[in-house]
């Protein structure tokens, strides 16, 4: 608007009769130059941590479930995700991405896929059971199953989705092998 009002003066004095009868135009108070606005971030970058956090209504949940079936099982619920970690303050924030469980369970052999694959089914039911409210992140995660004997133990890890493409009914012995075809 300023700019336009001196655009105008300007054209009206290049525009304006030249000579002694000229009429005098009044001379216009000076325009005042706008300060610059200086814009403050009100967001502080942050650097992306990979990270989990514990779930722990979610882990009685699961623990009190697998109890049921053996009292000596025990399992937990974690959200796995990333902390956005602020420079200037070291706090951070946390988002999930998916919800991921832990099942310790006491097997007699560890090579009895029967047994074995019986407990994944069994595990998968009461995942699969628990309401998606109490998931965190939008992704579905997965069962690590720690099986233990006296003397030994094995890790797997099964994602959900995986499991849950298995055929409905599938027989306990051939969970494993379809799971994990190359051992």
């Amino acid at each position: 608007m300023r700019y336009v009002l001196v655009l105008c003066i300007l054209l009206l004095t290049a525009c304006a009769p030249t000579g002694q009868d000229q009429t005098a135009i009044p001379s216009l108070p000076p325009i005042a130059t706008a300060t610059p606005l200086s814009i403050t971030p009100t967001i502080e970058p942050c650097a992306y941590v990979e990270a989990t956090q514990a779930l722990p209504d979610l882990s009685t949940q699961v623990d009190n479930a697998i109890k049921q079936i053996q009292p000596g099982a025990s399992g937990r619920a974690e959200a796995y995700g990333e902390n956005c970690v602020y420079a200037s303050s070291g706090q951070s924030t946390f988002s999930a991405m998916e919800t991921d469980f832990y099942i310790t369970v006491n097997v007699k052999n560890l090579k009895d896929d029967n047994e074995l694959g019986s407990w994944i089914s069994s595990s998968m039911k009461i995942i699969n059971a628990l309401p998606a409210g109490s998931m965190a992140g939008p992704q579905v995660g997965f069962v690590e199953f720690t099986f233990k004997t006296t003397d030994d133990q094995k890790n797997l890890r099964v994602p959900v989705n995986q499991y849950n493409e298995l055929p409905a009914g599938i027989n306990p012995s051939d969970v494993i092998p379809t799971l994990f075809p190359n051992p």
